[in-house]
């Protein structure tokens, strides 16, 4: 009897550990981030913080990976059965996960909770509303068609700083024209023009009226070789190759020694960037550096048009906790919460009202930086599917690059190209 009450004792000793893991796991809440400046991720552990303070009991666990890895990440934890509760999501890589069919239906937990998505920018909701259905709340919309421009090199050139009013070819080309620069010997030493990421021609083709397919949300064919298309990406190959206003790739590896196009704008290599208004803090930080914003040129036609980011948090399917997990959605996603983040000037809040108020209109950064206000109704999305990063990174990009090198003609590769990627990637949706 007494070794019978003994084991009891100690199966009760062991078990209760167990039991209190087992009851603080229940309130245990996992979000998987890929933020990585230190400054957003600091608000957003002071958030998390704050909203366990508010639910006593409650533990928020905060799982940060890099963008590049974060993807991989998930998926693996997803396929381990291991999937952290909510997840963090930028407008494209949501894509892939919606598709997979991992994210939950928000929609009957923003009817009961009564959730008004109409103060929100309209563009950055459709993206996160496949067939209709909410999957993430969205957090912030990030336009990519952000022209950054370097003043002292405008003043130098003599050349008045461009309004929202300027268009391509003219007067863009007779601007870039003006502010490149060459060496005693001839050597051209700064450039006009580029984009921060690789050379691609997205805003070219979406301000001509042009995309990149023929329905963003259920596309079955690529149109990059639209008459559209075409004149974009021949006037992208033009500032590199006839007008030597934008450097080639080679070009941009000898100046820039691999160190990012960023520094190049600083180093007065390049006057003008196009990119999203991300790049504000380190900017901020170039105090020799005097910039300031303007939106991408007008197309021909006068259309405008331009990539765009964003991101918000979604709720795992896989989820044990739901409604507590969709707690801690609300309250990151919170107008107090975005608020903070807007304060760093860094994003621009998806809620049209937070955007347009002084916290982040007056917040540091560019002196023009309420041109964002209206950007979002010009955005393009990559297209709603799940081996687009095949189609562009993995077919399309590597066909360009011979382009942009300038050993070969963009009239001859871009309609191959094209074929090709509907030979390949889109001939069973016809």
């Amino acid at each position: 009897m007494r070794k019978f009450l003994a084991l009891v004792s100690l199966l009760f000793v062991v078990a209760l550990p167990m039991g209190c893991m087992k009851k603080n796991n229940q309130m245990e809440i996992r979000v998987a981030d890929f933020l990585t400046d230190p400054v957003l991720i600091q608000i957003l552990n002071d958030t998390l913080r704050k909203i366990e303070k508010d639910n006593p009991g409650l533990t928020i666990k905060l799982e940060t990976t890099p963008y590049n890895e974060y993807q991989q990440k998930v998926t693996t934890q997803m396929s381990a059965n291991n999937a952290p509760d909510i997840l963090f999501v930028e407008v494209n890589n949501f894509v892939d996960l919606f598709l997979r069919g991992v994210l939950e239906d928000l929609d009957p937990y923003v009817t009961k909770d009564q959730m008004d998505l109409k103060p929100y920018y309209p563009s950055v909701v459709h993206r996160f509303s496949p067939n209709g259905h909410l999957f993430a709340v969205p957090q912030d919309t990030a336009p990519m068609g952000v022209m950054y421009y370097n003043k002292k090199i405008f003043d130098e050139a003599g050349v008045p700083y461009p309004t929202g009013k300027w268009s391509w070819p003219e007067p863009f080309l007779s601007i870039c024209q003006k502010l490149i620069k060459k060496d005693a010997t001839g050597k051209q030493t700064r450039w006009a023009y580029t984009e921060a990421n690789p050379i691609n021609i997205e805003n070219f083709l979406f301000s001509n009226g042009g995309n990149w397919v023929d329905d963003i949300d259920h596309p079955t064919r690529f149109t990059a070789d639209s008459p559209q298309g075409l004149e974009a990406a021949q006037f992208r190959y033009d500032m590199i190759h006839k007008y030597h206003v934008a450097p080639s790739i080679s070009e941009m590896q000898a100046f820039n020694y691999g160190m990012g196009v960023e520094n190049m704008f600083i180093n007065g290599q390049i006057a003008m960037m196009s990119s999203g208004i991300w790049y504000t803090p380190k900017f901020l930080k170039e105090k020799n550096l005097d910039w300031d914003i303007v939106e991408f040129p007008r197309g021909p036609k006068g259309g405008q048009g331009w990539g765009s980011g964003g991101s918000g948090y979604a709720l795992c399917k896989s989820s044990t906790k739901k409604d507590l997990a969709w707690k801690v959605i609300k309250a990151i996603t919170s107008e107090a919460s975005i608020t903070s983040l807007a304060a760093t000037g860094m994003i621009q809040p998806a809620i049209k009202k937070l955007a347009e108020s002084d916290v982040f209109l007056k917040s540091l950064g560019p002196a023009h930086k309420s041109i964002l206000l209206e950007m979002p109704e010009n955005a393009h999305y990559q297209p709603f599917l799940s081996n687009w990063g095949e189609i562009y990174y993995g077919t399309l990009t590597p066909a360009l690059d011979p382009v942009w090198l300038g050993t070969k003609k963009m009239e001859d590769v871009l309609p191959k190209v094209c074929k090709t990627i509907n030979e390949k990637f889109f001939s069973s949706k016809k």
